[in-house]
């Protein structure tokens, strides 16, 4: 399966309190859809792929983070070997894009950025035909939302979706419009996220291509959409839906079921259904966690509200031992580590 995203930028962006245009706070570790499959994805095309099959989540070999900072590393080692080898193709461009990734994944905005910058000017300047500078260009759309280039962003997916018409491949067409949901949420665009977001769910619910990520992700985009519309009642429904589209299609650990968890709870505050509200952000945070405990800015973000809603609902010393752990995360993150100085990648810039 290709490369995707897998924490979408717009879920953090929203969750912030970052004014539209703005960058969102680096991620932390030490290290926008990704492979929603048991394992993380491959390291290079029919390179290290035993090495790959031991990296399973579920497996419980490695934690998530673990798993997806070694990832890194040998997609970093893969590009020096095929750069000392004089590999300037499409297939280094894949590889590049890979890595862009799996950076966005960890919330290294600025890596991601150069990452799959390079992957599209390589993809440009290769004479072979390839669809995966559409992947590319709406990879770097999304990690552009998240740096707050909202007009970079709409250029690319914007090219994105023009080359994924001409190929006239319905999935990846809707695919774009799900991208481009987000992109018009951190516009404020909200009746054109609104639409875009429908638009790929009906979709992806007649393509039998579409894969249950793609299902939640779209929903996931609506119901925000029409959270910041200021009608979370009608977002209750396309999360429950997107919840137990995800339950029944992955392992806990192997998609972020917590951000649907948190985003059901959220809405529930919103609609006035405190009680609803205080079950599954307390249970969406505590799953989200165990992925993005390590510091992740959605997994912040996510506490923070939760804190506010607790104080809200008179609930002091639970938001008092949120607002700890929300501490200990920042403590253990050091923020100015990530979206700043250059990959140590030859060719990134």
């Amino acid at each position: 399966m290709k490369p995707r995203l897998f924490f979408s930028p717009i879920l953090a962006l929203l969750l912030t309190t970052c004014a539209p245009g703005q960058p969102m706070p680096q991620g932390g570790g030490n290290a926008l859809r990704e492979t929603p499959n048991a394992t993380v994805p491959r390291a290079v095309p029919e390179e290290g792929d035993a090495a790959a099959g031991s990296l399973s989540v579920a497996g419980g070999s490695l934690s998530y983070r673990q798993a997806l900072m070694h990832r890194i590393e040998l997609q970093e080692a893969a590009i020096r070997k095929a750069e000392s080898a004089g590999m300037v193709d499409a297939r280094l461009a894949w590889i590049y894009e890979q890595l862009g990734l799996l950076y966005a994944n960890v919330a290294m905005w600025d890596r991601s950025e150069a990452s799959l910058d390079h992957a599209i000017s390589l993809f440009r300047h290769s004479s072979e035909e390839n669809d995966e500078l559409a992947t590319a260009l709406s990879g770097l759309g999304r990690v552009h939302v998240s740096l707050g280039k909202l007009r970079e962003s709409e250029k690319e997916e914007e090219e994105a979706l023009r080359l994924r018409q001409a190929k006239g491949d319905p999935l990846m067409i809707a695919r774009s419009k799900d991208d481009l949901a987000e992109l018009y949420l951190a516009q404020r665009k909200l009746a054109k996220a609104k639409d875009a977001a429908r638009q790929a769910i009906d979709e992806f619910a007649g393509d039998v291509g579409a894969d249950a990520f793609d299902k939640v992700s779209a929903r996931y985009s609506l119901a925000l959409a029409l959270c910041a519309s200021k009608d979370c009642p009608s977002a209750v429904a396309p999360l429950k839906e997107a919840i137990e589209e995800a339950k029944s299609s992955f392992e806990m650990r192997d998609f972020p079921l917590g951000i649907g968890e948190f985003l059901l709870g959220y809405a529930y505050w919103k609609s006035g259904d405190l009680v609803s509200a205080g079950t599954y952000m307390e249970r969406g945070t505590n799953i989200m966690n165990d992925q993005l405990g390590w510091g992740h800015p959605m997994y912040l973000a996510a506490l923070k509200h939760y804190a506010r809603f607790l104080r809200e609902s008179g609930r002091k010393e639970d938001a008092e031992e949120v607002e700890r752990r929300v501490r200990r995360a920042e403590v253990v993150v050091d923020v100015r580590s990530f979206g700043t100085g250059s990959p140590s990648i030859t060719g990134l810039r």
